[in-house]
């Protein structure tokens, strides 16, 4: 049987000040979150924890300023790829050291915001990426830039596991197997539940 956990139907407002106070901070204590939101460092560390289990947080990452490293410049690619290279050059781009973000459009064509070496960037592009995969590029060296990572209770909303639907405060929350599932009704967490203990069943 699945178990019912009876904490937090869905995130809430609290949930929301706590996501934004890391966002700002991951490094911030529980003790000093707590102070801003009202509630005790062990509570605020079970919402982080339920936050974690339900994939809201996927983990906590330094943010480095490579431009404050020793010989790199910031630039801009902009790929014109060809069509049967897309994936493979996206992955690529995403995962050189130097890459800071990099962007899939709907065209294929694919932008990345990259610390490159603080020489000869053509020459530099031209080692990192193979230029048959291309149609065309562009290089744009970047005097500013500025990530807003804020969150907003418009971005924050959790789909149902059968429905896709967007849960509210009347949704359920259950954990199912070793993984935490929302709903956005019984008929759903019932309907789920049922598949799983079926396909249980099936293999034991």
């Amino acid at each position: 049987m699945a178990e019912v956990v009876v904490y937090m139907r869905s995130p809430d407002e609290t949930d929301l000040e706590i996501l934004q106070l890391l966002v700002d901070d991951a490094r911030r204590p529980y003790s000093e979150i707590a102070d801003h939101v009202g509630l005790t460092p062990p509570a605020v560390s079970d919402r982080v924890a339920r936050l974690q289990e339900l994939d809201v947080i996927q983990n906590f990452t330094l943010d480095v300023d490579r431009t404050k490293l020793q010989n790199r410049v910031p630039v801009l690619l902009h790929l014109e790829v060809k069509p049967e290279a897309v994936e493979r050059v996206f992955e690529h781009v995403s995962t050189l050291d130097k890459t800071e973000h990099s962007f899939q459009q709907l065209d294929g064509s694919i932008v990345a915001h990259v610390n490159a070496p603080n020489q000869d960037v053509h020459s530099w592009f031209r080692e990192a990426l193979d230029v048959a995969d291309l149609v065309s590029y562009d290089i744009k060296p970047l005097a500013h830039y500025e990530w807003n990572t804020g969150i907003t209770p418009a971005d924050f909303s959790l789909s149902c596991a059968v429905c896709d639907n967007t849960v509210t405060s009347d949704g359920e929350t259950a954990r199912i197997g070793d993984e935490i599932k929302v709903f956005c009704c019984s008929s759903c967490k019932g309907m789920y539940e049922r598949r799983y203990e079926s396909i249980q069943q099936g293999t034991d």
